[in-house]
């Protein structure tokens, strides 16, 4: 049987429906060199992953800048999430063994009635931040608490090696198993904290220095 060609316009299309597919990408989604990157609009995984970069630019507002979603597994070597009004990242009941390698979340400024976290967690399992950077978010870098819905406990949510200056808790670890951060340094109003609900919440070995007002 004879292969057949498709016509140079033809490939072309192909290639641009591929990238359209994932936001702006420079490879299809999970072939490790994809790259996605969005303007003033949410990026939202909702399937395995492995991606070199995404990148989410937000000009204020209320909105999210990344969703990891029910479905979303895989890797995202580094993440930049520049400006939300709202959340940093949110993770979801769903998503499981996501593995976040570096990057930096910087919120911009509150939206109004928004409780806003560089990463907060009201679900998932088995999601790793390394080496993430973070400034200006309002609340907390990390909230993890059981959704209102409760459809699933957050479990093993954890960030490693992180820095961050946030405006009132730096982590603060709710209904939730083995979650939290180690090796990380934190500047904030309240120091790395769980409540009694958390299951062998991880917020010892991580370096804290206290500021004197809430940010936002």
């Amino acid at each position: 049987m004879t292969a057949r060609l498709l016509p140079a316009a033809g490939i072309a299309l192909v290639l641009i429906g591929l990238a359209a597919a994932c936001g702006s990408s420079s490879a299809p989604n999970g072939s490790g060199a994809a790259r996605i990157s969005l303007v003033d609009k949410t990026w939202h995984c909702k399937k395995h992953v492995d991606l070199a970069l995404v990148q989410v630019v937000m000009h204020g507002g209320h909105h999210d800048g990344v969703h990891l979603d029910h479905g979303c597994s895989g890797t995202i070597r580094k993440l930049v999430v520049v400006g939300p009004g709202g959340d940093g990242v949110k993770v979801h009941a769903g998503a499981h063994d996501v593995t976040i390698l570096g990057g930096r979340i910087d919120c911009g400024p509150k939206g109004l009635k928004i409780h806003q976290d560089a990463i907060q967690a009201m679900g998932g399992m088995h999601v790793t931040f390394e080496r993430i950077s973070s400034r200006g978010c309002a609340n907390s870098f990390m909230f993890v608490n059981e959704g209102r819905q409760k459809r699933e406990a957050p479990k093993a949510i954890v960030c490693r090696n992180c820095t961050a200056s946030s405006g009132n808790y730096s982590i603060s670890i709710r209904h939730s198993t083995d979650s939290g951060a180690t090796d990380s340094t934190f500047a904030s109003r309240r120091p790395p904290a769980a409540t009694a609900v958390a299951v062998d919440p991880l917020v010892h070995g991580n370096t804290w220095h206290a500021t004197s007002r809430t940010r936002g």
